[in-house]
């Protein structure tokens, strides 16, 4: 099993145009309370950015999934020819998993050591990621859509935060014209919460020719899951169809 430095039923349909950012769920954005996440720094760093084990530290076991948070920003990607081409992703992890990541990476002030340390932390994590398809799901026409090699990968501080940013190609463009696109990005076991950046442009469109939209459909997971949820400790999984339920799909089409 790969080790990471980490930690860490239908759903609306909300409409928005391109470039602007559809409503969350209260719901889950609630999740991430300043008492939830006081639990979570209690708790052993124990996690996974999947099944990947991590370093543990002596303390009472947090309950309840998730335990821990990345705001995701995304554009959709289009070519000259107008057909989308990719993912440019950004993860910005919670306070807690960023200070653990960077603890030890350099020392006090040396900002130079501390970005080579981040730097080989995100090769390492997005080297593990592959094999589960960096979290991202595409499909389109009712099939899965297959990605290239991760590209223009960076890594930087923000404030207190950790984040990562990197280019998911597919493997050749798509004619969103003929058919619409759907991305989810969510830890299949729903450790982790990933869900879009409350901030303008958590979405967009980038050189998307004129008539592509967007639409998001925040999810709206029944008390039975919402349950199973939260009966689950940090040792525990429901296996990995618990985070799609939880997670937000978005649609890209064009005229």
């Amino acid at each position: 099993m790969a080790r990471l430095r980490t930690i860490p039923p239908p759903p609306g349909a909300l409409q928005a145009p391109a470039g602007e950012k559809a409503p969350t769920t209260p719901r889950l954005r609630a999740r991430r309370s300043a008492g939830a996440r006081a639990a979570t720094a209690s708790a052993p760093l124990a996690a996974a950015l999947i099944a990947a084990c991590l370093c543990v530290v002596a303390a009472p076991p947090a309950r309840a999934h998730p335990h821990g948070w990345i705001d995701v920003t995304v554009s959709v990607l289009f070519d000259r020819s107008g057909k989308a081409c990719g993912l440019r992703q950004h993860w910005l992890f919670d306070e807690f998993y960023s200070t653990f990541a960077t603890e030890g990476l350099a020392p006090s002030g040396e900002e130079q050591a501390l970005q080579d340390g981040i730097d080989a932390l995100m090769r390492e994590n997005m080297t593990n990621l592959a094999e589960f398809g960096y979290f991202t799901r595409v499909v389109r026409a009712g099939a899965d859509v297959t990605f290239g090699p991760v590209a223009e990968m960076a890594a930087s501080m923000h404030g207190q935060r950790l984040g990562m940013s990197f280019v998911l190609p597919f493997s050749a463009p798509l004619d969103l014209a003929a058919a619409p696109l759907t991305y989810a990005i969510f830890d299949p076991t729903y450790y982790i919460e990933m869900l879009h950046a409350e901030t303008k442009g958590a979405i967009s469109l980038e050189d998307a020719p004129p008539g592509c939209t967007f639409a998001m459909e925040t999810p709206n997971p029944d008390a039975d899951w919402v349950a199973l949820a939260s009966s689950l400790d940090r040792n525990q999984s429901a296996g990995d169809g618990l985070g799609a339920v939880f997670a937000e799909k978005v649609t890209v089409a064009c005229e």
